[in-house]
């Protein structure tokens, strides 16, 4: 569990800068990027919101992506670049984009140049045309979300609240693989159990145990390493997701060893 205080500082935080990104340039990019992104994934707040805009239902960047490139044409600007209706759909497919912007596995002056009209072709110009199209709209999405969750906070700044709490997405997201059949449709959710990978799981939580005195603190961790067992026994896991939430584990010796122990036998 986090304090209401903490939550409203994340928030601030997050605004302040969502907005040196939104305002950067060709000298300030680069370093707003990596601040930005970096909150997302490490703050103790944001690293939970990280997770679930990693795990949006339907929100498959690679065949979006895929199949934007194919509307390319032979001149500047002519693809289109059309994001699904659903809010967060979109504000998951954004959020990936602009983190591979960063990470360099999309080029960012390719990626401008093939899907906006530009006034010219300075590099602060491709910045900032990037800031307008994508990372205002996913910023503004995500202030009014935001803006929800500081609405039902305590007015105790020391008053806890349960993590499950920090929820930005809201559709039904089950990690557990599902089967339809029959006429009517009826579901079975299937996990798949692997003794080792249990074992892990248990020494897990006793290795937080033994270093965490704060309960509050504590909870917050069990709820972290269940939501993470549930995403590792799946058929198909989510490794960045699992990363993510292993991310806001206590970096302590014990714990990381067996987290790495964890990623590798689940494929990472």
């Amino acid at each position: 569990m986090i304090t209401s205080g903490q939550v409203e500082r994340s928030i601030k935080r997050f605004g302040d800068y969502a907005n040196d990104l939104s305002r950067s340039d060709m000298n300030t990019f680069d370093d707003a990027s990596n601040m930005f992104l970096d909150f997302c994934e490490s703050d103790n707040v944001f690293s939970a919101i990280h997770a679930q805009l990693q795990s949006v239902p339907k929100a498959e960047f690679d065949s979006w992506y895929n199949s934007k490139q194919k509307t390319r044409g032979s001149t500047l600007g002519s693809g289109q670049l059309t994001f699904p209706t659903d809010p967060e759909i979109r504000m998951a497919l954004q959020y990936e984009l602009l983190r591979r912007i960063r990470d360099e596995r999309i080029a960012l002056l390719e990626f401008v140049g093939n899907f906006f009209v530009l006034r010219s072709h300075e590099i602060s110009e491709y910045i900032h045309t990037l800031n307008e199209g994508i990372t205002r709209l996913l910023a503004r999405e995500l202030s009014y979300r935001l803006k929800d969750i500081s609405d039902h906070l305590p007015k105790d700044q020391r008053a806890t609240v349960p993590f499950a709490t920090i929820k930005v997405i809201h559709q039904a997201t089950n990690v557990i693989q599902q089967n339809a059949s029959g006429e009517n449709i009826t579901q079975t959710a299937t996990q798949h159990i692997n003794p080792e990978l249990d074992r892990l799981f248990a020494e897990l939580t006793k290795a937080v145990i033994s270093v965490e005195t704060n309960q509050a603190k504590l909870d917050e961790y069990i709820e972290i390493i269940a939501s993470a067992k549930e995403l590792a026994r799946t058929e198909k896991p989510k490794l960045n997701v699992i990363k993510a939430l292993f991310a806001a584990l206590p970096t302590v010796a014990s714990v990381l060893s067996i987290t790495a122990s964890i990623l590798k036998m689940t494929g990472a």
